[in-house]
């Protein structure tokens, strides 16, 4: 039993390094946006919130339709997140929702990039 518990616990703290992980890096991303920059550091930063924008869309989405009684896969509990962020990479570099490009023609007139 302890040991569903230790892997429980070490599942909590991937998950929580993780998301943490990907706010950290997206922040530095964004922050290194400079005058200096060019088009494709800037474009890489607007895809980079855009994706996690999606993402927290999408697991606040998954959030509103679980029930208590329905119960994740073993697989799916310990990597849905990596799933997650899949899926918004792919939403995102798909171009449908065009929130990087707005920030990107924003910013570009902002810095004079």
């Amino acid at each position: 039993m302890s040991s569903i518990l230790d892997v429980s616990s070490m599942y909590d703290s991937y998950a929580s390094s993780f998301s943490s992980t990907s706010a950290s890096s997206l922040k530095d991303s964004l922050e290194s946006v400079n005058s200096d920059s060019d088009d494709e550091e800037l474009m890489n930063a607007c895809k980079s919130f855009e994706s996690y924008f999606v993402q927290k869309i999408i697991q606040q989405a998954e959030e509103t339709v679980k029930s208590d009684d329905e119960e994740e896969g073993e697989y799916l509990k310990y990597f849905g997140d990596t799933l997650t962020q899949a899926y918004a990479d792919a939403i995102t570099d798909s171009g449908e929702i065009g929130l990087a490009q707005q920030l990107y023609d924003s910013m570009k007139q902002n810095y004079k990039i």
